[in-house]
């Protein structure tokens, strides 16, 4: 197999995480020295861009692959024709919707926190967009830890939180109840990063409920002010899609969301989940 090396240019957004990385065609059998770079731009920046990119469904699960095993969903039938890779759309056929999270504004979430082993990045490669809207947040989980007061910081050391996704009834913003069925993991409230060797925060305001052995009034006043905190735009990068942007984000130091859009247009777009590994308390 010919292997190609490309010189490729990384330039950090103007943002708080990213970076786009430029003069990569992945549709190549990317060299193991091009392969470092962009692994290297990954783990530095949080969320890498490549933009202007026309994959197949085998050529981004090949390049996905090249970071570790995928994951699978919890919604098999949605799944694409590989395990790992899956749809994000509002698209119908026959009457019913060939992908995930159709519509809505979403809150903050890391992917599959909800799991022993949750995913350490997903990658979205932009099919089809709307003219307006459907922008995804990404959240610097590293630099909402880094800041907090030493009194908060230390607070936090050894608490668990409970991750919850109760997709049945509603995928984008939080439940008032937690269905007996809905997958749930205990999860550390800081993380440390397996590769970085960074502590980020790792807890959300869609996914999770409660911190472990706390009053339940205590418990939520930390998680919200813990949300405020990491939410604030100092923190974030909002990107706008493009057709044919492949976007890639660690799952273990950021978090996303996304803005609403008109449900009467197309929003399309193929997403691969590496599989993980059981988050490490920092």
């Amino acid at each position: 197999m010919n292997m190609t090396t490309q010189s490729i240019e990384v330039r950090k957004l103007p943002a708080a995480l990213g970076a786009e990385v430029r003069g990569v065609d992945l549709r190549e059998d990317l060299s193991d020295e091009t392969f470092a770079q962009i692994l290297r731009a990954w783990y530095d920046n949080l969320v890498i861009l490549l933009r202007d990119q026309d994959l197949s469904e085998d050529q981004q699960w090949q390049f996905g692959s090249r970071f570790g095993p995928l994951a699978g969903g919890h919604i098999p039938e949605l799944e694409g024709s590989r395990e790992g890779i899956a749809y994000v759309s509002n698209v119908r056929k026959d009457g019913k919707l060939i992908g995930i999270l159709p519509d809505g504004e979403m809150q903050f979430h890391s992917d599959q926190s909800y799991r022993e082993q949750p995913s350490q990045g997903s990658m979205l490669h932009a099919i089809t967009i709307p003219r307006v809207g459907g922008n995804t947040l990404f959240l610097n989980c590293y630099a909402a830890y880094e800041t907090l007061p030493q009194d908060v910081k230390d607070r936090l050391k050894g608490l668990r939180a409970l991750h919850v996704y109760d997709y049945n009834l509603n995928p984008t913003q939080r439940a008032r109840t937690i269905a007996p069925d809905a997958p749930t993991q205990l999860q550390p409230v800081v993380r440390l990063h397996p590769v970085t060797g960074r502590r980020a925060l790792y807890v959300s305001r869609l996914i999770t409920a409660y911190i472990e052995g706390m009053p339940q009034q205590e418990s939520d006043d930390l998680l919200g002010m813990l949300f405020d905190h990491m939410e604030q735009p100092r923190f974030t990068y909002e990107h706008v899609w493009k057709t044919g942007d492949v976007l890639m984000w660690d799952n273990r130091c950021t978090l996303h969301a996304r803005t609403d859009f008109d449900p009467s247009e197309t929003r399309l777009l193929r997403r691969i989940t590496l599989k993980g590994e059981p988050a490490i308390a920092g």
